[in-house]
């Protein structure tokens, strides 16, 4: 379980690295726990993916907090309900409507291919609407950021590289031994990360965020 954050400056840093037997609510919950007796204050914006015990554990320990869904995991849902043919046709119009100008727009365009499509494919059209609200909270936010909050993938290459480096290990003499070889790795990884431009118009938009924030009913939170 790893975690990263964006600074007020904008630098990204690796925030917190442990071991859970499984993802549930309890898990990840102990985890925000760790880091918040370590001083993390609530997180303007939460990036997470589609798993359901790490979302309620957002929710429940984060409350204030935006979430986006990582687009990512979500269009390879999608499209994993689809006929091949009709993959590429429909992943750009699901594409143009989680990179649109506005969180409208985005909203609107969305809602429009699951009305034209619903009854061709019900599956992939139910997913693409489930908390569709979240997928698309990045447009919220400066377009600026936009590209770097909208998914996982970060974190989704750092674990790449940690498995590329234990893979070359038979076995770990024990869990700390594991733990320790990842830590290194990500640290290691992370020295190098870009971080975001933070403009006094950015700030600005940063602050409204932080204080219409998704528990005002701003955003509908899925369950």
């Amino acid at each position: 379980m790893c975690a990263y954050g964006i600074k007020g400056d904008g630098r990204k840093v690796l925030l917190h690295l442990a071991v859970g037997d499984k993802e549930s609510t309890v898990c990840w919950k102990s985890f925000f726990e760790d880091m918040k007796r370590r001083g993390l204050k609530e997180p303007l914006l939460v990036v997470i993916d589609g798993n359901s015990g790490l979302r309620k554990a957002v929710r429940e320990s984060f409350p204030d907090s935006w979430a986006q869904r990582c687009q990512v995991h979500r269009m390879r849902n999608i499209l994993c309900k689809l006929p091949e043919k009709a993959r590429p046709a429909l992943k750009k119009l699901i594409q143009k409507a989680f990179t649109a100008q506005s969180y409208k727009s985005g909203l609107e365009q969305a809602q429009g291919v699951v009305a034209m499509y619903q009854e061709q494919f019900p599956e992939a059209m139910k997913c693409l609407a489930t908390s569709l609200e979240e997928c698309l909270t990045a447009l919220r936010f400066p377009e600026l950021h936009r590209k770097r909050i909208r998914t996982t993938n970060l974190l989704e290459r750092l674990f790449g590289e940690g498995q590329r480096r234990a893979k070359v290990i038979p076995r770990f003499m024990n869990e700390k031994s594991g733990l320790s070889l990842m830590f290194a790795v990500l640290v290691d990884a992370s020295a190098s990360w870009r971080g975001l431009k933070i403009t006094a118009a950015v700030s600005c938009q940063l602050k409204a965020l932080r204080k219409n924030s998704a528990s005002n009913g701003v955003l509908p939170v899925a369950a």
